[in-house]
């Protein structure tokens, strides 16, 4: 019979080998798109190192706030140093490679603790999830409100409807004011999970929810503002280097639509890059012919900010501790 450790070892190996295959057909798959141009893509970085560095460092920059954020978040369940946390954050986005809407980064990122509830840590990571959800959706019906301006198609569908972009307005401003509440407010979930006969006998989990206050909770949504900021501000240069000229208002407009659009479609990494893409070019087409130049745009962000970090974290998925003495 195997040992604990033999299995925890096997398991570790098998994560590897899934990240690694599942980013490598990720890979050789775009080849097959029509917009993919490997040999423009490596003129233009070879053109232009010093920003391709910039956007490296945004990436580090990202998932270092993101650390911040789940360390903050964990600590009411264990004290971790900023260095377990960081390695916890890149074994998750390993495991996430290969799971549906990257769920497995929730376990990715537990099996880095070593004493609290693992089930508590998983709903914790959760709640940080949906801060940065919250602030994804939270812009992108911002973005919503100025999509009239750039698809005449939308524009006049609202036309069609009476009072058509008024009634958008208070629905995309109700949404918002909803999601931010109830984030806020996130101890109510306690509140009506404990009602629920068949819940309520988890009430080590149910209470979860209500570890943090409104202050705390507006904190961790800080986090993930900054995060969105890095993240759009990488897209825009991204833009600009592949020669997608659109002012920056209107990129960030069409980026938080994008986000948001994204955020919403079940995906696996392996297809991320071909929805983003697809997202990406019907957007930005809007305003630009430059079909090859979003693609590439998007293409490269998605290998700086998944697969590289995925990679980084092959090293890492090799401190995670399966099991527990």
């Amino acid at each position: 019979m195997l040992s604990r450790k033999t299995i925890g070892f096997l398991l570790k190996i098998g994560i590897v080998a899934f990240a690694l295959f599942f980013l490598y057909e990720q890979l050789t798959a775009k080849s097959s798109v029509e917009q993919f141009n490997s040999d423009a893509i490596l003129q233009q970085i070879k053109q232009h190192y010093g920003v391709l560095a910039v956007i490296i460092l945004m990436m580090f920059l990202n998932w270092f706030l993101e650390a911040l954020k789940w360390r903050f978040l964990i600590s009411k369940i264990e004290q971790i140093s900023i260095k377990r946390s960081i390695r916890a954050i890149f074994s998750g986005i390993t495991v996430s490679a290969f799971t549906p809407n990257r769920v497995g980064e929730y376990g990715g990122r537990v099996f880095c603790l070593e004493k609290a509830d693992r089930i508590q840590g998983v709903l914790i990571t959760i709640i940080g999830s949906m801060a940065q959800l919250v602030t994804t959706i939270f812009f992108g019906c911002i973005g919503l409100l100025f999509l009239p301006k750039y698809s005449p198609e939308f524009s006049h569908m609202l036309n069609t409807i009476e009072l058509g972009y008024p009634i958008l307005i208070f629905l995309l401003v109700l949404l918002n004011v909803l999601i931010v509440f109830l984030f806020l407010n996130a101890s109510l979930f306690s509140t009506i999970l404990s009602k629920i006969k068949f819940l309520s006998k988890y009430e080590k989990y149910n209470e979860v929810f209500s570890f943090y206050n409104t202050d705390e909770l507006a904190k961790v949504l800080l986090y993930s503002v900054a995060r969105y900021a890095v993240f759009t501000t990488q897209f825009f240069i991204l833009l600009q280097l592949f020669d997608v000229n659109i002012t920056y208002t209107d990129a960030i407009v069409l980026i938080m639509i994008m986000l948001f659009v994204v955020s919403i479609i079940p995906t696996i990494a392996i297809t991320e890059i071909g929805v983003r893409g697809s997202v990406a070019i019907f957007l930005f087409g809007l305003l630009s012919t430059n079909t090859t130049g979003i693609f590439s745009a998007t293409f490269v962000m998605w290998i700086i900010n998944l697969l590289l970090p995925a990679l980084i974290g092959t090293i890492f998925i090799f401190t995670l501790k399966f099991f527990r003495k």
